[in-house]
């Protein structure tokens, strides 16, 4: 996260404010992990800090990602549609630019070398338990195993809403639990060193994360044209006196719609099918198996 405050800061690369966003994510995940085994004294207010940052890079994260996208699909779309696109595109650049300030002071207003200490208090900490041979993992395995165990319940208990192509917000919800599924594997993934298959629930949690992630943006898409279509309006007609000009852009505003729907539905497939397979593989009970006879095994 440190490492990215000046690319974000200066905005040069948008690469580096996806960076950050994802570093946040991961921290976080180990701190709700870890956080009473890991020797920081202010290890919740650390978190509450992360997590504000996350909040604010993840808004402009995704206004880069739709502008991105609308640059893609002007390339494509019909002559009569353009207007619409390039319109939307301009207000979500307008957009984006507003954000920029308050990441800035955001960032800047960080307490100074917050994250490098935490960083240099773990590091510490974790010598010190070397020095005092303490860490040989097995503490770490038990609430592994724990931690693992439990997220994959999560997993399945919001996996039925697949069966459903319409439950957006529930699908949304399955990413979520997925993602902290993986962030935890990885997070622990040392541990379960010497243990097969971990790396390919790691990867298939991966994949339907992707997916899931896709539908999501679909479903931003889908369900933010309204609105935006409204604001367009009303702005039109404080300019014009009238909303009538408006209907230039209309049928752009209504492609991405049709074409995010179609997208939408074809990902929906493909995320159920990624379910469905992994299922079918028992990577979720064979997961739960691995990492019990790993800790049995240690507990001998």
């Amino acid at each position: 996260m440190a490492r990215e405050v000046p690319g974000v800061i200066s905005s040069s690369d948008l690469e580096c404010l996806h960076r950050m966003r994802v570093a946040s994510r991961r921290l976080r995940a180990a701190l709700g992990l870890l956080a009473e085994a890991s020797g920081l004294d202010d290890a919740r207010a650390l978190f509450k800090l992360v997590r504000s940052v996350t909040r604010r890079l993840g808004e402009a994260r995704d206004l880069d990602v739709q502008i991105l996208w609308l640059k893609g699909f002007i390339k494509s779309c019909a002559k009569n549609e353009r207007p619409g696109v390039e319109r939307l595109t301009l207000r979500l650049v307008q957009s984006r630019a507003k954000k920029q300030p308050a990441i800035t002071r955001l960032l800047m207003g960080l307490p100074d070398g917050v994250l490098f200490d935490a960083r240099t208090k773990l590091e510490s900490a974790r010598l010190e338990m070397d020095m005092k041979g303490l860490s040989d993992g097995f503490g770490d395995m038990e609430r592994a195993t724990k931690a693992i165990g439990l997220q994959i319940e999560y997993v399945m208990r919001h996996a039925a809403a697949l069966s459903s192509p319409d439950a957006s917000d529930a699908h949304h919800r399955l990413r979520i639990e997925i993602k902290r599924l993986r962030y935890a594997m990885e997070i622990y993934r040392g541990i379960y060193a010497e243990t097969e298959g971990l790396d390919e629930c790691i990867g298939t949690a991966k994949s339907l994360q992707n997916a899931l992630g896709e539908l999501h943006d679909a479903d931003v898409w889908i369900s933010g044209i309204p609105d935006l279509m409204e604001r367009e309006k009303e702005r039109t007609s404080r300019y014009y006196g009238t909303a009538r000009p408006f209907a230039r852009l209309a049928a752009g505003y209504r492609a991405i719609v049709s074409d995010r729907s179609a997208f939408r539905a074809r990902q929906h497939g493909i995320a159920l099918e990624l379910w469905r397979s992994s299922v079918a593989r028992d990577v979720w009970g064979g997961l739960r198996t691995l990492l019990l006879a790993a800790y049995r095994n240690q507990e001998r």
